[in-house]
């Protein structure tokens, strides 16, 4: 959640925002694109699993800025 902290080895990071969003919606440039100081962002799959493609519809992402 939006105020959380995240701690990666010595590194501190406050969770700024949580989005679940359509695979085929990902935003690429959100995500991978230039931050200003640290960022970290997490991405993991979320929503219901689609047999036939065998993976998750959506993905679950973390966006959170160095402390």
């Amino acid at each position: 959640r939006a105020g959380d902290r995240v701690r990666v080895g010595r590194r501190a990071y406050v969770v700024t925002r949580v989005v679940r969003v359509r695979k085929s919606a990902f935003p690429t440039r959100a995500v991978y694109g230039r931050t200003r100081g640290q960022a970290l962002r997490l991405v993991t799959c979320a929503g219901p699993f689609d047999p036939a493609r065998r993976s998750y519809r959506d993905n679950l992402i973390v966006f959170a800025r160095g402390v």
